[in-house]
């Protein structure tokens, strides 16, 4: 098996690193896989008011996971122009309480896979659960990435 590399972002996710014991990304040759990204403020650890703002930080925290991961790794400069969501093939979204909001979440989901793949159409499966693992927190995205 090819050795494997973890990152995590500086700050907010390294403390998570110490405090829990994993990482944000990890590297698979040519394949990233990223672990669950909320939308917690990085900087506050604070969740928005709206689940529209909630879903639009997770993408945003997403994106800043995947190019830190790709840098890190040698795979990207920092002047390159590219998002992480370039990079993106497959993502996995989970929805505390999604049958009392389907219609609405799954329109603010395409509205963000459109804004941050607008050159490709990524694989997307949106499941419902009942509960994330810290209080509310209503959307976690996990994402595949090929370099």
């Amino acid at each position: 098996m090819s050795s494997l590399t973890y990152y995590s972002l500086p700050g907010y996710s390294e403390s998570w690193r110490e405090k829990y014991g994993f990482s944000d990304a990890c590297l698979l040759g040519s394949r990233l896989e990223v672990t669950g990204q909320t939308g917690k403020d990085p900087s506050t650890g604070n969740v928005p008011a709206t689940i529209e703002e909630e879903i639009a930080q997770a993408f945003s925290n997403m994106n800043d996971v995947i190019l830190h991961s790709l840098r890190q790794a040698g795979k990207l400069s920092k002047g390159d122009g590219a998002t992480g969501w370039d990079y993106v093939v497959k993502l996995r979204t989970y929805h505390v309480g999604l049958s009392k909001m389907q219609d609405q979440a799954r329109d603010i989901m395409v509205q963000n896979i459109k804004k941050w793949c607008p050159d490709h159409q990524p694989l997307f499966t949106m499941i419902g659960i009942e509960s994330l693992p810290f209080p509310d927190l209503h959307v976690e995205i996990e994402v595949i990435a090929e370099v």
